[in-house]
Order: C-alpha cells, then sequence, then structure tokens
C-alpha cells in the first residue's frame, strides 16, 4: 500500500469529520441497542474498563453510562472537533485525540472495545486490528459495527472511495471482517443484521493461556 495515499486518507477523514462536529451525520445509532444488549450480558465486573474507538461525538459512551456508570470509559477520535464536542457533554469519560494505528494504552489494560461505523475509514486495517489485539486483555471483547452493502454495489463503491474526500477506505463483507480479525486471534461469536445496510458483530480475543 501506498503510504502517502495512507496519509490522504486519514487527513480526509479528520478534515470530514472536523467538519461534521457540528452536523448531524451517519447512522451509528442503529448499532447501539445490539451493542447495550451485548453489555447487560457481558458486564459481570464493575471494574471493567471499556474504550469506544472512533467515539466521535461520545453518543455511545453517553448511553453506556446511562446504564452501567461504574465502569471506567475512554472515548478516543482522531477529529479534535469530535473529542471537544464529546467533553462539552460532560461526560464521565477520558476522552483523547488519537489513532487506531497507535492507541495510546497500555497491553492488555482493556476488557472492552466497541468500534461502531469506524472501521471502514482504517487506511492500514492490519496495523488498527493489531493494535486492538495488543491493548485488548485476554478473552477480552470487541464490538464492532460496520456497513454492510450488497456485493455488486459494494463493489463499485470501493472503486469510487479513493476519489472522495470522506475518507472512507474500505466497505468491507461480513467474511472480510471475520477474516481479518481472526488473524490476529480476534474470534467472531455473534452478528446482528442491523436493518437496511449494518452489521453488529461480537468478537472475543482468544484466550492467553
Amino acid at each position: 500500500m501506498n503510504s502517502n495515499k495512507s496519509v490522504n486518507y486519514k487527513e480526509n477523514t479528520i478534515k470530514f469529520f472536523d467538519k461534521m462536529a457540528s452536523k448531524k451525520h451517519g447512522d451509528s445509532f442503529k448499532h447501539y441497542n445490539n451493542v447495550l444488549d451485548w453489555l447487560d450480558l457481558l458486564l459481570a465486573n464493575e471494574e471493567y474498563t471499556l474504550l469506544d474507538l472512533g467515539t466521535g461525538k461520545g453518543d455511545l459512551l453517553l448511553k453506556i453510562i446511562e446504564k452501567n456508570k461504574f465502569l471506567k470509559l475512554i472515548g478516543l477520535d482522531i477529529s479534535s472537533e469530535m473529542i471537544k464536542l464529546a467533553i462539552s457533554k460532560g461526560i464521565s469519560a477520558n476522552f483523547v485525540i488519537g489513532d487506531s494505528e497507535a492507541i495510546p494504552l497500555k497491553n492488555s489494560s482493556i476488557d472492552i472495545i466497541t468500534c461502531i461505523n469506524s472501521f471502514h475509514h482504517y487506511s492500514n486495517p492490519e496495523k488498527s486490528i493489531s493494535e486492538i489485539a495488543r491493548v485488548l486483555k485476554s478473552n477480552g471483547t470487541l464490538i464492532l459495527g460496520e456497513i454492510w452493502i450488497l456485493p455488486i454495489f459494494r463493489n463499485i463503491i470501493n472503486f469510487f472511495l479513493p476519489y472522495m474526500k470522506t475518507g472512507d477506505y474500505k466497505i468491507y463483507s461480513c467474511k472480510d471482517i471475520i477474516k481479518l480479525f481472526s488473524q490476529q486471534g480476534i474470534i467472531l461469536v455473534e452478528k446482528k443484521y442491523v436493518f437496511p445496510s449494518n452489521y453488529t458483530y461480537l468478537l472475543k480475543k482468544a484466550e492467553v493461556k
């Protein structure tokens, strides 16, 4: 992959989301019920630490904290304007400007990662997944929300993405997602279709013995 091309994707992502920070954008909220339902099943320990990767305005963390006040929450986003808005909401979380390719957290420090409608912006997906695997604890959980489009349309969109200024890198198939993450030891547990064009994935990092 051309490194300059990767930089352009990041620059476009930052510019796009800095611009969109004050506007209503996207449909990430469609994943929230799945995320909250899975968290209800997973959360047996008040000491859990949850990282929301690509947190945007912090809307998901706001929903999570309403039901789980004892979680330690971290929100990371590459857009400084998005982080400013998230902080302004007074959410009890630590918000950080950062990059999925270099997550500024210690190894095996996170119990749960949520990443909703963000992964398709990552121009070096293998590196980002490596970072997710690094910071997740053994047997830790990843909840991933991503766009899903029928193959014929997905191929057309992916062809044009390099010419767009939104910072979108690639729209993935379900098989793509499962394969990419399994190569880093993060295994699919369950996936749920979200009408009309999304899937939410529940994945687990393989237990280190």
